[in-house]
């Protein structure tokens, strides 16, 4: 069974555990997939209507010290989970999670996607109901294979 685990740089302990009790590991080939999100980087360059009034990207040093800060810590990430899972693949990629993630499954020919439904550090509404988030809720929805969805649990 080929199973793709999705990081996001706080749940490995929380996919080690919901993986390690499903599943045989001598059965299992794991893929470790953290995508580098290039979605803020337009962010970071400002709305379409400042671009009269400013300049309107970054000096190229800071973009190199932007992508050089987001290469490390996508290793960081993904050598933090080869350590819970050795012999895991470690698939990095850059653009929109939501998107990578998928196409990845596609091309990894994953059985089953493993993915926590959002950051806990996240800025999200004390009230109301808890959403999966745009990431989440897109896997969800068009991957090619079933997936796991694991809820953070709170703690009290």
């Amino acid at each position: 069974m080929r199973v793709l685990c999705c990081l996001d740089g706080t749940n490995i302990e929380q996919v080690r555990k919901a993986v390690s009790t499903l599943i045989r590991a001598d059965a299992l080939t794991v893929g470790l997939i953290f995508v580098i999100d290039t979605g803020p980087r337009g962010e970071v360059i400002g709305p379409q209507r400042e671009r009269f009034l400013r300049p309107s990207q970054p000096s190229l040093s800071r973009r190199e010290q932007m992508q050089q800060a987001e290469e490390v810590a996508a290793q960081d990430i993904l050598t933090e989970g080869s350590d819970y899972f050795t012999g895991a693949e470690l698939l990095r990629y850059e653009g929109r999670p939501e998107r990578e993630i998928v196409q990845c499954a596609n091309v990894w020919k994953a059985d089953l996607i493993v993915i926590c439904p959002r950051s806990s550090s996240s800025a999200s509404p004390s009230i109301g109901p808890k959403s999966v988030g745009h990431v989440a809720r897109f896997v969800l929805d068009h991957a090619p294979c079933p997936v796991l969805l694991l809820k953070r649990r709170e703690h009290l």
